[in-house]
């Protein structure tokens, strides 16, 4: 594996001349728009042969979008480029099986050695058919279908670059300064009980009797028989 500074990562295709290279170039692409640093990039074939040229379709495709790559040569997947990849990735699920087990053999004594060896599709979902010999827009469909899956093999490769879901906002309790003061209430009115109105009471009133003075009884006439 590489080390933490450089994370170096390999597209590996059959011949090295269509569908790597352009995967490299859409890769180094990606980084640069995310911003991501500590990686190199490079592609590879498992058959590929010494120094040669990337297909001229390939070239005007890349050129097409914005592309531009100078002094391409081929070049053929190593042992050491196994050993010290942090991960690569093959255009088709059987490139990845060739590689797997090349891999496997070379690190047979490291029984925890963890997998580093993927397929397009192991990210994507679909693989990268070869366009070789086939017309230029076969190229244009390879083009479209590296750049669609891109963000799936950077976000597979590095899931911490992947940004954190935003969580939802936990409302506070409301402290006793906080409580907005609520109106007092009305006094309740007193429900009325049957149908009818209520009858007023009228208290009758006593007869007052005022006391006689002394003078007054003296002056009264006496009754008969007193």
């Amino acid at each position: 594996m590489s080390t933490e500074e450089e994370k170096k990562i390999i597209f590996v295709c059959t011949g090295n001349t269509c569908r790597s290279p352009m995967a490299e170039a859409v890769f180094r692409y990606e980084l640069k728009r995310l911003g991501k640093t500590g990686v190199s990039v490079s592609s590879a074939g498992t058959l590929a042969g010494r120094s040669a040229g990337m297909n001229p379709h390939s070239l005007e495709v890349l050129s097409e979008n914005g592309f531009y790559v100078w002094n391409f040569s081929s070049t053929q997947l190593t042992s050491e480029m196994i050993l010290t990849a942090h991960a690569i990735v093959c255009m088709t699920n059987e490139q990845r099986d060739v590689v797997s087990y090349m891999r496997y053999k070379l690190l047979s004594d490291q029984e925890d050695a963890e997998n580093n060896v993927y397929a397009f599709s192991d990210f994507a979902g679909y693989e990268i058919p070869d366009p070789y010999g086939q017309g230029i827009e076969s190229y244009r469909k390879t083009f479209s279908a590296l750049l669609e899956g891109m963000p799936k093999i950077v976000e597979g490769l590095f899931p911490e670059e992947k940004k954190a879901e935003a969580q939802p906002i936990e409302e506070k309790p409301e402290t006793e300064k906080e409580k907005k003061p609520r109106k007092p209430r009305g006094t309740p009115r007193k429900r009325k009980t049957g149908t009818g109105t209520k009858k007023k009471t009228t208290k009758k009133k006593k007869p007052t009797t005022k006391k006689k003075t002394t003078a007054q009884k003296k002056s009264a006439p006496k009754k008969k028989g007193e």
